[in-house]
């Protein structure tokens, strides 16, 4: 079986007469360009002379000017392009041949159509001559394969603006359900009333990070959120860096059973109840130690595919790497919390990331500040939501549980402050010790 190289001679997408449809339209009406300003761009256009009478129009428009065939004429002769735009005698046809711009807006998504066309064709050429180079990074490889894909059809999706009308529409049908169900959150809950009284649940597209020292607990808050979010039915994608997938199902029969951790472990104890419980909850882990963030993008992508994930866990984020050897560790981080907040927005899922805090943060029981994440400010900046937690000198009772400062420290749409989680170190589990009175946490 012979490889085929080269593709047979075709002709590349475009359509010549809509193309002189919409550029007609814009002289013979001086307001038809504001119907196609937002979904058009110059180089959506095929045909060379077509690009310049259009950017003429666009520099119109943003210097206020009138639109017609005299105005084009003198911003193209301005230019030195009026002979390569097909000159007055082009104009006049062009003008001559529209009879009405009624039908700008459709010509104009002919037009569209046709650039995206073309700009697939260039996505799988430059997809190709990545694959005949040999990569040695085949996951690289294929996460950028992915991601000119995946901006295709972003840009296929949004490529005219919204008004604020529609904004206002959907805005007034969000406070309407909540007046209708005021004791419910508006986002993901994480089943913690102490953090969802912050966050009103999580929102889609967000980064949330929960930070603490190690043996704090939180891994266990993120496994206890994923258990609560999967239980209501939101999809959950677990990547742990850390722990096996072995270990991760000992942590859910633990939090799903009142039998000790260790006994489930040791094989000591068979809880068949909570592992039947377990059976069909949608949580779905990938245990693959040192994994790269362009491969944890490829994964996600993938899953959220054909899974529908709504909430990604990352356990935890100074474990993955960058798969880059020119960059500093601050660096690496900056990159992989942009690529997480990516995610997010990218997949309309929401990213809760794990992270260290460094040792200025201490072990004396004091509140750590945000400036105490570990390795950079990018963690900082990147989140929408940043959870500290942290714990008292004092020594807990033995066979009490510990009690776990916690606070939202960053909150970009709402407040911050701090609350109090109960923890069962023998189940690794963690429990509201609030009421549910609507109050502030404890």
């Amino acid at each position: 079986m012979t490889l085929e190289t080269r593709a047979p001679d075709r002709q590349v997408p475009f359509d010549e007469a809509a193309e002189q449809q919409v550029i007609g339209s814009l002289l013979i009406d001086r307001d038809a360009i504001f119907k196609i300003a937002d979904l058009l761009r110059v180089d959506d256009f095929y045909i060379p002379r077509h690009q310049r009478i259009y950017d003429a129009a666009q520099a119109l428009l943003e210097r206020r000017e009138r639109i017609d065939p005299l105005t084009i004429q003198m911003e193209l002769a301005r230019r030195e392009e009026l002979d390569r735009a097909g000159g007055q005698a082009y104009l006049r046809a062009l003008a001559e041949s529209v009879a009405t711009a009624a039908e700008i807006d459709r010509y104009g998504r002919v037009v569209r159509d046709r650039a995206i066309l073309r700009r697939l064709l260039g996505a799988a050429t430059s997809i190709a001559a990545d694959a005949y180079d040999e990569p040695t990074d085949i996951p690289l490889a294929l996460d950028r394969a992915e991601q000119r894909l995946f901006a295709l059809r972003d840009e296929s999706a949004n490529a005219q603006l919204r008004h604020i009308t529609a904004s206002l529409q959907s805005n007034y049908e969000h406070l309407t359900d909540r007046m209708e169900r005021p004791f419910e959150v508006s986002g993901i809950p994480s089943g913690f009333r102490e953090i969802d009284y912050y966050t009103e649940g999580f929102t889609v597209g967000d980064l949330i990070v929960m930070a603490a020292r190690p043996s704090v607990g939180k891994t266990s808050l993120a496994l206890g959120v994923s258990f609560n979010v999967a239980r209501r039915g939101h999809p959950v994608l677990l990547f742990s860096l850390e722990m096996d997938a072995k270990q991760i199902v000992s942590r859910y029969l633990a939090l799903n059973s009142r039998m000790d951790l260790l006994a489930l472990r040791t094989g000591n104890i068979i809880d068949t109840e909570a592992a039947a419980a377990l059976h069909g909850l949608p949580v779905f882990i990938d245990d693959t130690p040192g994994i790269s963030i362009m491969e944890l993008r490829t994964k996600a992508r993938r899953a959220s595919t054909h899974e529908k994930i709504e909430v990604i866990i990352v356990d935890y984020i100074q474990l993955i790497r960058t798969g880059e050897d020119d960059e500093n560790r601050v660096q690496e981080i900056a990159t992989i919390t942009r690529n997480l907040k990516s995610l997010a927005r990218e997949l309309g899922v929401v990213v809760i990331g794990l992270s260290q805090l460094s040792r200025a943060a201490g072990d004396s029981g004091g509140e750590p500040k945000l400036s105490t994440l570990r390795e950079g400010g990018s963690l900082e900046q990147d989140a929408d939501i940043v959870i500290m937690l942290w714990r008292d000198r004092e020594e807990t009772p033995a066979g009490a549980p510990r009690l776990i400062n916690g606070a939202v420290a960053k909150n970009r749409n709402g407040p911050t402050g701090g609350f109090q989680l109960l923890f069962e170190s023998e189940q690794a589990k963690f429990f509201s010790k609030a009421s549910d009175d609507g109050g502030p946490p404890a």
